[in-house]
């Protein structure tokens, strides 16, 4: 049996009311966007964009001088980029440059507490994992022990576990898991053919799943889920499915770019439930993200050396906005608030759901001057089963058996109610 110290994971469990709670106090301020600019013109240098949700205005306010972007990670009021042979620490208030160290090969980034932990490619040829400062990017450890090139981390409990690809080429996969305080590995265990290519993870409950992305001219991807100890569970092939990038979780939700367009695989079956949840796109998807508050997909397109764009879908794929991008942006985040005064001065009402119990759909009933900003839908065991914006009516056809939920979020109101699906 492999043994590997498997981060412990505290079961995420939320209920109504912490939904209802984080829907009064998170907002969306912004989105990041990181763009790599044109390949061939070694002149045309990494920009730092904001794109405000409201205005529906792009702002360029910093310029990076290197050739490409791997990855933004957001922070508070901060945003890391990792750009080809730096890390750049950035005030996205201020719209200021803070701080900036050289870290050639630089690839993915994670937080732990007050420090970013980093994984490290081709061109580095040793310490493929890094610890630094969030406040300074001083360089606080390196994980020497490493064997090749790291790809995606994931972090609980002080724990790093990093995805080991190697190589381009490399016909095995790797685990590595590190404790992060101590900046010492703990184990890297090699799993064998099947995980070639292994590039992140997700986790639900007391199971992590691991993703490999699929290799260039393969139709095919591949997951496994993984225990405590670090024994593999199971393996799943899923055809007709060439998988990329992650884009974004939500509980047992799990959104991937597959086929070039965004998928969903469901943590809790193992299913790839829609290949499809955003269609293919015309040109290749340089980076998406997945805002959980509006229930939105932020993805930008690119064709590496002219053209660029970004496109907005929500989660029933329907494409509901764009923004500048640039040629190509290849990193993106969302840039979530809190503000405990949100609701200072809104009420706080009774939502009347009909029919109830429902069939196949429910309607709401709220004064006809409240503009609906967003819905959330939830079981009773807190699962989210709806996250979006809706005008005053669901379908719920395809909703089980069940006493369900709802808070929803207007312009100057928050509305809770109930209701039973038959």
């Amino acid at each position: 049996m492999k043994k590997i110290y498997f981060l412990s994971l505290i079961a995420l469990t939320i209920v109504f009311s912490a939904n209802y709670a984080k829907a009064q106090s998170t907002y969306t301020k912004q989105i990041i966007i990181v763009n790599g600019g044109d390949f061939g013109n070694p002149d045309d240098y990494v920009t730092v964009a904001s794109y405000d949700p409201e205005t529906e205005e792009t702002t360029e306010f910093v310029k990076i001088f290197t050739q490409s972007v791997q990855d933004v990670i957001i922070n508070e009021n901060f945003a890391y980029v990792a750009a080809q042979d730096s890390i750049v620490k950035l005030n996205i208030d201020t719209f200021e440059k803070e701080t900036a160290v050289l870290a050639k090969g630089v690839n993915q980034l994670a937080i732990s507490n007050d420090l970013l932990v980093v994984s490290f490619w081709y061109p580095a040829n040793q310490n493929f994992v890094k610890t630094y400062s969030l406040s300074d990017l001083s360089l606080i450890s390196n994980i020497k022990e490493i064997s090749g090139d790291a790809a995606g981390i994931i972090i609980d409990g002080g724990i790093a576990l990093v995805a080991i690809p190697g190589p381009y080429g490399s016909t095995t996969g790797k685990i590595a898991s590190i404790d992060i305080e101590e900046g010492m590995l703990l184990s890297e265990d090699d799993y064998g053919e099947f995980y070639a290519g292994i590039g992140y993870f997700a986790k639900w409950n007391d199971v992590t799943t691991a993703f490999m992305k699929t290799p260039w001219g393969e139709t095919n991807s591949k997951a496994a889920t993984f225990d405590e100890e670090g024994t593999v569970i199971d393996e799943f092939d899923y055809s007709d499915a060439s998988l990329a990038n992650s884009t974004g979780q939500q509980q047992n939700n799990f959104y991937a770019e597959i086929n070039n367009g965004i998928g969903l695989f469901d943590l809790e079956t193992n299913e790839l439930v829609n290949p499809s949840v955003v269609e293919q796109q015309d040109n290749t998807i340089a980076a998406s993200v997945f805002d959980t508050i509006n229930g939105l997909f932020y993805i930008t397109t690119t064709d590496f050396f002219s053209t660029g764009k970004g496109i907005i879908y929500n989660l029933d794929g329907e494409k509901t906005g764009g923004f500048d991008a640039g040629i190509s942006a290849q990193a993106i985040a969302v840039d979530y608030r809190t503000n405990t005064g949100i609701y200072k001065n809104n009420s706080m009402e009774t939502l009347s759901v009909y029919p109830n119990p429902a069939s196949n759909f429910i309607n709401f009933n709220i004064p006809a001057d409240k503009e609906i900003i967003s819905t959330i839908i939830t079981d009773v065991s807190g699962r989210i089963v709806y996250n979006g914006k809706n005008n005053k009516q669901i379908e719920t056809s395809s909703l089980k058996t069940g006493l369900y939920f709802v808070a929803l979020k207007t312009n100057t109101s928050v509305f809770t109610g109930r209701f039973i699906k038959k």
